[in-house]
């Protein structure tokens, strides 16, 4: 049970995005090398979910009391794990992964230390990004949406760059930032309780609408430019969901609008890697099982 404790206090289920970018962008990355998913694309996407769970390790530390005020993330709440645990596993986690990177090259150390970095200064005093409203929506846009797609190509010059496609970096940016800029709607009286400054504590809930409708335009407007019309319906119906919760005051709406273009981007991902959607599958299954059984409760939830 101490194995699967740290395994699931790595917060699983939140790498989904971080998975599903990556293989999305290495489908359209291969489509134009004429290449095959390789062992190597299987380490990388590893490497960047250990580098991830060192970042959730470290958070929970510092959202201690929030987390308890919005009930999430059980672990330190109720004894499972300690501050200790979670400092040892964030710190031999990150190690791990920063070795894998500079495995590959240099160029993925740099993006790799460069996603510590913002792991560390996001949770950590005294700059707290994760407190701020604009520097909270950069972190996870620039950490998991911008920077993902560059982990496609370890090995980049000026002779394949453009193999990239370097539109893509920034339509992440824009879905990711949206998506981030509603997850802070549900949690709002908790993290005003705790002295957050999120964007949904600085701002009304129709501005917050207004902020994730236009990020997500904004990357309607990057794939349509980019002739990527899957990246382009998947954001526009996202859109859609935005502008149906101005309308439709309701929580479970909220929530499908957060939920729905993660599991619309889980699916591309799936389409393109079969394999990948047994694995979420099995995951899900694994994770109600897990949540049942140590903390009595139902997790995930769709609504």
């Amino acid at each position: 049970m101490r194995v699967l404790d740290y395994i699931f206090a790595a917060r699983p289920l939140l790498h989904l995005p971080i998975w599903s970018v990556y293989l999305v962008c290495l489908h359209y990355h291969l489509n134009l090398t004429g290449g095959d998913f390789a062992a190597t694309d299987l380490i990388m996407l590893a490497a960047l979910s250990v580098m991830a769970s060192s970042a959730y390790y470290f958070n929970q530390i510092y959202d201690r009391e929030s987390d308890r005020q919005n009930r999430k993330v059980l672990f330190l709440q109720q004894g499972v794990m300690t501050e200790m645990n979670l400092r040892t596993a964030s710190l031999t986690t990150a190690l791990v992964s920063l070795i894998a990177a500079a495995w590959f090259s240099l160029q993925m150390l740099a993006v790799f230390a460069t996603l510590f970095l913002m792991g560390y200064l996001y949770s950590a005093p005294p700059l707290r990004l994760k407190d701020r409203p604009f520097w909270g929506l950069f972190a996870n846009a620039f950490g998991f949406g911008f920077l993902i797609p560059f982990t496609v190509m370890p090995h980049i010059d000026v002779h394949n760059a453009g193999l990239l496609g370097w539109d893509t970096p920034f339509y992440f940016f824009l879905t990711i930032g949206g998506v981030y800029v509603l997850t802070t709607l549900p949690d709002r009286d908790g993290d005003r309780a705790t002295g957050k400054r999120t964007v949904a504590v600085v701002l009304s809930r129709p501005m917050v609408l207004l902020v994730a409708l236009v990020l997500m335009l904004g990357a309607v407007w990057v794939a349509y430019q980019r002739n990527q019309q899957s990246l382009a319906y998947l954001a526009s119906i996202a859109s859609l969901l935005i502008l149906g919760a101005v309308f439709v005051r309701n929580q479970k709406f909220e929530h499908l609008a957060i939920k729905l273009p993660v599991l619309m981007l889980t699916l591309l991902a799936a389409w393109f890697f079969w394999g990948y959607l047994l694995f979420v599958v099995a995951m899900l299954i694994i994770c109600r099982i897990y949540y049942y059984k140590r903390f009595d409760m139902i997790y995930p939830k769709m609504t």
